[in-house]
């Protein structure tokens, strides 16, 4: 690419003149029952005993990890002094790379010129990116200088771009050259946006990343006034319980509360880097989504790991980057697993680093666990699920180190309760084995969405309890299954998909009177979006792929109406007018 000699002159520059000189003077917050976190933030565990169930409240069963009052971005420089020289982040594509120390140098120099610009504490700046290792100078840049980053994910339409940022109001955004004229469309319907900023070659109309890199990082204020617990770190899309996509709020705190609960005694394998070791991840999961920017890349830079960023799925170039790089810890969805387990020919040479498989977004069916297990035939080989939720940050629980119970989605990790709740009275806690709507309690809970408190109070109690929408139950042992969904969300891929949004597209056409979105299952998706649809009088010659047409030329390639369309008379609803989801599914596994 052209820019590519560019952005490796600019990291070589880094790497030439970055000096970290001094201590960082971190910003001293006062933080009711928290515990400053020694040089390691995980201390030694007397945690592995059984999880405590208490008047059916379940408690994690490891001890209270140590939780902190820094931002993310003093967190990340304050790791710098361990890890300075190696490599945090590298391109799989073109392998240009940054050590911990350039990035920290670059960091300073990106949220300088962002003030330089005019950017202020409080206004949100928007990344509409594939990964790539600039992401995280964008995100922590931004924070640096209290802005909060809005997530977005790059393959959405620019109507389905602008809607996001107008909510929040950005009023920056940072994307790649080639996302240049969607970005300017996006621009056109979002009048609250003042500049786009392109990774790539200068042009006009965009302001060049790569030139605010060449900024004195002056005006980089490290003790800028940002409240740990309260000011947002990042703005990822969430469609919650119901309803069209919203924006989560997650808070520093948040954010590195669920950090140090993640790396707690006995709940990964992940190590701390050292001389002679290092974690290697391969970043193919978009940093866009909580578990990609938090679970991964905010982790791996906690760990002093090394981060290979992949721009998108492609399975050769990602099965090369494993050859080339051989992870230390894979991060997987179900449709990943899938791809192992159905490869001819897997070389085994580039795992032979490998500690740990993570799956996590979507559930991982014992079946297909058992069936990775059997094709990777390692012995000392974790395979480990997860749990968790955008509005967690994402994580809550994970299967313990000595697996052996598949379909499980794991215990409570670290300062985390869950309680099941009764589903015809929706008060009643239950006990073990006793299915109801799982609700959590932890300092991974969000603040709550954004300029929408009547969402936020649907979501979370007034003493906290966050609702999740799935129908759960948990064992003697305290392992968490999840068996259905309350909410109407769909999950494609481990992607959201909220039916609201696809219904209103479809109420848009002039043929249709009514419609309905259900998700569907599929082996390889998880599900996927399938609509019923009622005509008005007279439009009854239009047909299934008119329809499907309609809705996919308007919405990006996960939201498309691959589940199929069905025509009929009338959608079941109940006495007070609401739609009957749940008809629909049965009618649809009636005639399956």
């Amino acid at each position: 690419m052209a820019w590519r000699s560019s952005l490796q002159r600019v990291a070589l520059l880094a790497n030439k003149r970055a000096t970290l000189t001094g201590v960082i003077n971190h910003q001293q917050v006062a933080l009711s029952n928290l515990v400053s976190p020694a040089r390691d933030p995980r201390p030694s565990a007397s945690a592995n005993v059984a999880s405590q169930i208490e008047t059916n409240v379940v408690s994690s069963r490891h001890s209270d990890c140590p939780l902190h009052g820094m931002t993310m971005v003093h967190r990340f420089f304050d790791n710098v002094s361990r890890y300075s020289k190696k490599v945090a982040l590298e391109c799989g594509i073109t392998g240009r790379k940054y050590t911990y120390e350039m990035l920290a140098h670059l960091i300073r120099r990106y949220g300088s010129a962002l003030t330089r610009a005019g950017f202020k504490k409080g206004e949100v700046m928007a990344i509409v990116s594939p990964n790539v290792p600039e992401f995280a100078i964008a995100l922590l840049g931004a924070s640096g200088i209290g802005m909060p980053v809005a997530l977005v994910n790059p393959t959405f339409t620019p109507a389905e771009i602008a809607r996001q940022l107008s909510t929040v109001g950005a009023t920056a955004v940072f994307g790649v050259a080639p996302m240049a004229e969607l970005l300017k469309q996006v621009a056109q319907l979002c009048p609250s946006v003042r500049r786009i900023i392109l990774l790539g070659p200068p042009q006009e109309g965009f302001v060049c990343f790569q030139e605010m890199l060449q900024d004195s990082g002056d005006l980089f204020n490290e003790n800028i006034d940002i409240d740990v617990m309260n000011d947002t770190f990042v703005l990822p899309h969430s469609s919650g319980t119901t309803g069209v996509p919203k924006n989560v709020m997650l808070t520093h705190f948040n954010v590195g509360s669920n950090m140090t609960q993640n790396l707690h005694p006995g709940t990964s394998k992940n190590q701390f880097a050292t001389d002679q070791y290092q974690e290697t991840h391969i970043c193919l999961l978009p940093f866009f989504h909580s578990y990609g920017v938090n679970g991964i890349m905010m982790i791996g830079f906690e760990l002093g790991a090394r981060l290979v960023t992949l721009p998108r799925f492609d399975a050769a170039s990602y099965l090369k980057a494993i050859d080339d790089y051989k992870p230390t810890l894979l991060h997987l969805v179900p449709t990943l697993a899938y791809l192992f387990i159905k490869h001819p020919a897997l070389k085994m040479e580039g795992f032979e680093r490998l500690h740990t498989i993570f799956c996590a977004a979507s559930p991982l069916g014992e079946k297909t666990a058992t069936q990775l297990q059997e094709k990777f035939n390692m012995p000392n080989l974790l395979i480990q699920q997860g749990y968790g939720l955008t509005e967690t940050s994402p994580g809550v629980a994970q299967t313990p180190l000595n697996n052996n119970t598949f379909g499980s989605c794991g215990r409570l990790i670290s300062r985390t309760k869950a309680k099941i709740i009764d589903l015809e009275n929706g008060e009643a806690a239950l006990g073990p084995n006793q299915q109801g709507e799982l609700y959590l309690a932890g300092p991974q809970i969000m603040k709550g969405y954004y300029n929408d408190p009547k969402a936020t109070k649907e979501m979370i109690s007034e003493d906290g309890w966050l609702r999740t929408g799935d129908v759960a139950y948990y064992d003697e042992e305290g392992n968490f299954y999840i068996v259905d969904r309350l909410k109407e969300l769909i999950k494609v891929k481990g992607f959201q998909v909220a039916p609201a949004e696809l219904e209103d597209i479809l109420g848009t056409h002039p043929a249709i009177a009514e419609a309905a979105v259900i998700g569907i299952p599929d082996e390889h998706a998880g599900e996927l979006p399938r609509a019923y649809v009622v005509k008005k009088p007279g439009m009854e010659s239009v047909t299934d792929a008119e329809i499907r047409a309609f809705v996919d030329s308007k919405v990006s390639t996960h939201k498309q109406i691959k589940g199929g369309v069905e025509f009929c008379d009338a959608l079941p609803k109940n006495n007070m007018g609401k739609l009957l989801r749940r008809e629909l599914r049965a009618r649809f596994n009636q005639v399956k």
